[in-house]
């Protein structure tokens, strides 16, 4: 038999145990994404955690230990649900509910509703709800999610023809990862979505990231570039056609048809003739597609999302697109800004097109030097993100397998003058004089002897810096006659 002593430490031990699983269970409801609220048997409110506050806009403090009417003076919650779960003992089961709250916050939810008996006794009535706004935009994580662990698994190309998701779009800055966000918001409905956005920016990322978030992702990913196909074509492709509708003409699904129950992408829709418009707003209008040279209508069910280079809605010219349709195709804009107006993403863009092109061409390029890191953030990169990852591409053609730094020696000439040119950077760029060829000689010279002195002299030093070759340095110091005096 136990003594008192032994009998007490094993009381302490318990009460430790239950202390401690009482804590774990507070904590995993704090963190759930679903709101959980608690009453007891006389409506004055026990729990009320971080989800509902989110939801609600009322913090804890001011709702704890308060009636539920007094909580809630503008709606009959009480009535309808707590009471009634009372009266029958029975939980009602994932049943709407919709209510505005005292400072004009609306709440849409989904709930259930649960009596809790402790010895015989109703102890407590607790809801657990889940905010209607935010489903769609969990199906859209999940679904995004899901996508990445098949690519994870070396499933590199996906079979509905979308290869990217929206984790794989390379950014750090503000401006893009509210553009990824919004992307990610919109993706888990079926709203008409239309991308704007310079040539460069990443619109068909954008348009892969938000197919493959979609309910639609398990249907195919079908792309058109409105501008590379003439009008009458683009025509028979977008809708079909009938056997005998026009000289060897057969009978063909359009795009519309093959992108049942996924995504059609209308590249460059600014390009699209205004008499192929008024067809593609009535599909828009009706859901349905008439082949060419056919009478019949084909139901059709496809999200569909464009993109335009040139921003429709501040356009001073003749409108790229009839009103009628862009306010129909853009129920969802996305913006993607210029890569001049997010300049911190030119760094993790660099360094991620380095590692790209390091592994394809067995490369060890760990750095950028100095020089051409302020060079690329004072250049306005009129091609975006395409310009860059061109120029990254072709500057790594030029690296010798055994260097680390990729310099502005490395770069094509025709864009280091470009480049010059554009930072309006009067010591490194004099007044040209003579060719193209001998002013870029005079600004290699130039680099080299600010480097120099920079350095004190030391060629090692200066060669790391501007990531060449100590040999291939010392060739350059011989060729422009540089006086070292190190």
């Amino acid at each position: 038999m136990l003594n008192i002593a032994d009998q007490l430490r094993e009381l302490e031990n318990k009460y430790a145990s239950l202390e401690q699983e009482n804590q774990l269970l507070k904590d995993i409801i704090e963190k759930i994404h679903e709101s959980v609220f608690v009453v007891d048997e006389k409506s004055t409110v026990t729990l009320y955690n971080r989800e509902t506050e989110r939801i609600e806009g009322m913090n804890k403090k001011d709702v704890l230990g308060k009636a539920e009417n007094e909580v809630y003076p503008d709606y009959a919650w009480s009535e309808d649900v707590t009471n009634r779960v009372i009266k029958t003992g029975k939980p009602i089961i994932e049943q709407p509910y919709k209510y505005s709250l005292p400072g004009g916050r609306k709440v849409d939810i989904i709930f259930s509703t649960f009596p809790f008996y402790y010895q015989g006794k109703l102890a407590a009535i607790y809801t657990i709800a889940r905010n209607m706004n935010q489903i769609g935009e969990f199906i859209a994580y999940t679904l995004e999610m899901q996508k990445k662990s098949i690519k994870d698994d070396h499933h590199h190309h996906h079979h509905n023809g979308a290869t990217y998701l929206l984790d794989d779009i390379v950014g750090a800055s503000v401006k893009h990862r509210e553009t990824v966000l919004s992307a990610r918001k919109i993706s888990g409905h079926n709203s008409p979505v239309l991308i704007i956005g310079e040539t460069g920016t990443g619109k068909e990322l954008f348009a892969h990231g938000i197919h493959n978030a979609s309910l639609y992702s398990k249907g195919p990913f079908v792309p058109i570039n409105c501008a590379a196909i003439p009008e009458t074509l683009l025509e028979s492709l977008l809708f079909g056609t009938v056997k005998g509708a026009f000289t060897g003409a057969v009978d063909m699904p359009g795009l519309f048809e093959q992108a049942e129950d996924g995504t059609i992408f209308l590249d460059e829709i600014n390009s699209m003739q205004s008499p192929l418009q008024a067809k593609l707003l009535r599909v828009l209008q009706d859901k349905v597609v008439r082949r060419i040279g056919s009478k019949g209508e084909i139901p059709i069910n496809c999200r569909i999302i464009s993109a335009t280079n040139v921003d429709p809605f501040i356009s001073v010219k003749e409108p790229v697109i009839r009103p009628d349709l862009l306010f129909r195709l853009a129920t969802v804009a996305i913006n993607i800004p210029p890569l001049r107006e997010r300049k911190e993403d030119i760094q993790v863009l660099t360094r991620h097109f380095i590692k790209k092109y390091n592994a394809k061409f067995g490369l060890f390029i760990n750095n950028i030097s100095p020089e051409l890191e302020t060079l690329f953030n004072r250049y306005d990169w009129p091609g975006n993100i395409r310009e860059l990852e061109n120029i990254i591409e072709s500057a790594l053609n030029f690296v010798e397998i055994e260097e680390k730094v990729l310099a502005l020696g490395h770069l094509p000439e025709y864009f280091r003058s470009r480049l010059l040119n554009a930072t309006h950077n009067q010591q490194a760029v004099p007044n040209i004089k003579g060719t193209l060829r001998t002013t870029l000689m005079e600004v290699e010279k130039n680099i080299i002897v600010a480097a120099l002195q920079k350095n004190e002299g030391n060629v090692t030093k200066t060669a790391e810096d501007l990531g060449v070759l100590r040999q291939n340095l010392h060739y350059r110091i011989r060729r422009f006659k540089i006086i070292n005096n190190s």
